[in-house]
């Protein structure tokens, strides 16, 4: 979904995929195996639905299945969105309870009339038809934007109603709505930013990952959590939203996708797992690299991402293991942590993110001195 900004790219919170193991560590997942949602030969099991740009000379509606300037092309073993014309790739499946994963990297060209502005996409899910419901072109839908240094903002396209933690923030001094954990659980149907910009370097690939858990999403974005939502609820339906086709939009910039993958959500219960960190608080200096030693004292968990909360989190770089990891009892994980040079005093919270949601009684502390 586009924004009024004309130029953005924020500060960049580089994440690196080293990590010190500790102990034996099992990398293989424990969940249900991911299976693909494309196969990088071709669009099967995908439709599509286009329109026009509002600039283009040629209005004449295209409509489902038809791209007459190939919009949606598999090169190369990827996927790529060249945003000429405005809509659609959309699942012909429907889903429901699942994580899916994916990572995007942005092309040069961009269409007018958004040929001067940051490149733009989004990952939309627990869509239905109309396919024209959004700006003519897309279908219900919660959207996970996907724009550059935007990456996980949520936005509403008439899915239902959410309920999100967010307060007033400032991005690039602009007053938006951000999410942030602390903040009460609040009505809305506009956009709410995510936490951090946790992007990768322009150029590069960026993971972003969905945690669509009945009625309430989270969204990850290499690795970091960046904002959740509960209870989607349709008022006219009069019932929550917990399922939909998923959908990527063309709307103006080319960009890239490959590994598109999900899996059902796994929820089985077993006795909780107990990580214990071993630095309260984990202190930082501008000169120095410090590692948050976590031990599993309980049972087997999967841990699919990490958290932070707090204010100007992204002063901290923590290295992220490829997430998602088995950490066993009596493992340790640990994860190098830094601060980016000329940083203030700062304090933030750090947890560990589960695909049933955050560990429950973990929470590290890193302090910037």
């Amino acid at each position: 979904m586009h924004m009024k900004k004309t130029t953005r790219f924020g500060s960049l919170l580089l994440l690196f995929t080293s990590i010190t193991y500790c102990g034996c560590f099992a990398q293989s997942a424990a969940g249900p195996a991911w299976q693909s949602l494309f196969n990088g030969k071709d669009l099967s099991g995908w439709q599509t639905y286009l329109r026009p740009s509002a600039a283009a000379g040629d209005q004449t509606p295209i409509g489902l299945n038809q791209d007459p300037h190939g919009v949606f092309k598999v090169e190369k073993g990827l996927l790529r969105i060249s945003g000429q014309d405005w809509g659609g790739l959309f699942t012909e499946q429907s889903f429901s309870n699942y994580h899916l994963r994916l990572q995007v990297k942005f092309g040069s060209k961009k269409w007018p009339p958004r040929e001067n502005v940051v490149a733009d996409g989004g990952l939309l899910f627990h869509c239905s038809p109309p396919y024209d419901f959004g700006s003519t072109c897309w279908m219900r839908s919660i959207e996970l934007q996907i724009q550059e240094g935007d990456i996980g903002d949520y936005h509403n396209v008439g899915a239902g109603i959410s309920w999100l933690p967010f307060s007033p923030g400032q991005d690039e001094g602009d007053s938006v709505d951000q999410y942030n954990p602390y903040a009460p659980l609040q009505q809305t149907t506009s956009r709410v930013f995510r936490s951090a910009n946790f992007e990768s370097a322009p150029g590069e690939w960026t993971t972003c990952e969905l945690i669509a858990r009945g009625a309430d999403a989270v969204f990850i974005v290499n690795g970091f959590v960046v904002n959740r939502l509960y209870n989607i609820y349709r008022t006219d339906l009069q019932q929550q939203t917990s399922s939909g086709q998923i959908q990527f939009q063309s709307e103006g910039a080319e960009h890239y996708l490959k590994t598109i993958q999900w899996r059902p959500l796994d929820f089985t219960h077993s006795a909780p797992a107990q990580l214990v960190s071993q630095q309260a608080p984990l202190q930082v200096t501008d000169k120095t690299t410090q590692t948050l030693v976590i031990e599993n004292k309980g049972t087997v968990i999967e841990i699919i991402a990490c958290e932070l909360l707090g204010k100007n989190t992204d002063q901290f770089i923590v290295q992220l293991p490829a997430f998602p990891l088995v950490l066993k009892q009596g493992e340790k994980l640990s994860l190098p942590v830094s601060v980016r040079p000329g940083s203030s005093h700062n304090k933030v919270k750090l947890r560990l993110e589960t695909v049933l949601g955050p560990v429950a009684g973990f929470e590290a502390t890193l302090q910037k001195l």
